[in-house]
């Protein structure tokens, strides 16, 4: 048991390990996650409306609403897997989308809130520290193992030196 013990505070293994230690906690931190929102709201006047383009492929969306009124509209609204028409006449809609949204207001004006949440990964810059600290620990602890595992041979070739 000793020898272990010796081992662990030999000083490479030693340092590799503790770089293995940073390394664990800077990818966690890199992996921390935070809910987003964002909400647009406007007017629409008749025409085609395309939301969120710019945010689509960058992040993980969670949730998407898109609430409508009017005093007399029709507008239709397209999904990847649906498209459906409403007739607006001072009443409010709120539609839970699960994808990308096109719009196209036929008549009317449309007040509209748009509000999509997302999951935001704000120490992403972390790993790439991480994954480089935790290469360096690697072969620190692992050289270090060698390192140590040839001075208790040249220690147990001394031993029997001493015994003859």
């Amino acid at each position: 048991m000793s020898k272990f013990k010796d081992g662990l505070t030999y000083p490479p293994i030693k340092a590799g390990f503790i770089l293995l230690f940073i390394a664990f906690v800077l990818s966690l931190g890199a992996s921390y996650n935070v809910l987003r929102e964002e909400t647009w709201t406007g007017i629409w006047k008749p025409g085609n409306y395309t939301l969120e383009e710019e945010m689509e492929n960058s992040v993980e969306i969670v949730s998407r609403t898109l609430k409508i009124s009017s005093d007399n509209a029709s507008v239709k609204i397209a999904t990847e897997d649906s498209e459906n028409t409403y007739t607006l006449s001072g009443d409010t809609k709120i539609l839970h989308l699960t994808s990308r949204v096109s719009i196209l207001v036929e008549i009317g004006e449309v007040t509209y809130s748009y509000t999509v949440k997302w999951v935001d990964y704000p120490y992403t810059y972390l790993s790439l520290p991480a994954f480089f600290i935790m290469i360096v620990g690697s072969v620190l602890a692992i050289r270090g193992y060698f390192s140590f595992l040839e001075s208790l041979k040249e220690e147990k070739l001394q031993q029997k030196k001493g015994e003859e």
